[in-house]
C-alpha cells in the first residue's frame, strides 16, 4: 500500500495536490479580507485582540449549530454559510496574530 506522500494523482503526488488544495483555501480568505478591507479599512486594528477571540467563538458556535442540524440534501445555503465563516476564521486568526506580534493587549 502507497502512502499520501507517494501515492500519484493526475501526475502529481498527493501530498502536492493537497497543498495546492490548501494554498486555494488560503487564497479564498485572503480575497475575502482584500474585499473588506476596501470597505472597512483596517478596522480591526481598533479593537483588541480579545476581540478576536470572540469573534472566532462566536463563528465557532454558529459553525458548530449550522453543521450539527443541517439538510446536507437540501440547504447548499447553509454548507456556503459555513464555509464563509469557517474563512473568516482564519482572517480572525489572522488579525489575533499580528496583533499580538505588534504588542497589543487586552
Amino acid at each position: 500500500m502507497q502512502s499520501t506522500k507517494e501515492s500519484e494523482a493526475g501526475g502529481s503526488s498527493m501530498y502536492e495536490e493537497f497543498e495546492r488544495e490548501h494554498f486555494r483555501v488560503l487564497q479564498r480568505a485572503h480575497a475575502i479580507f482584500v474585499e473588506r478591507s476596501a470597505v472597512r479599512g483596517q478596522l480591526w486594528l481598533e479593537f483588541p485582540p480579545s476581540d478576536k477571540l470572540r469573534e472566532l467563538r462566536e463563528r465557532l458556535m454558529r459553525m458548530e449549530a449550522a453543521y450539527e442540524t443541517v439538510n446536507w440534501e437540501k440547504n447548499q445555503m447553509m454548507e456556503v454559510t459555513m464555509i464563509e465563516d469557517a474563512l473568516d476564521t482564519i482572517n480572525y486568526a489572522a488579525f489575533f496574530i499580528k496583533q499580538i506580534e505588534r504588542g497589543m493587549r487586552g
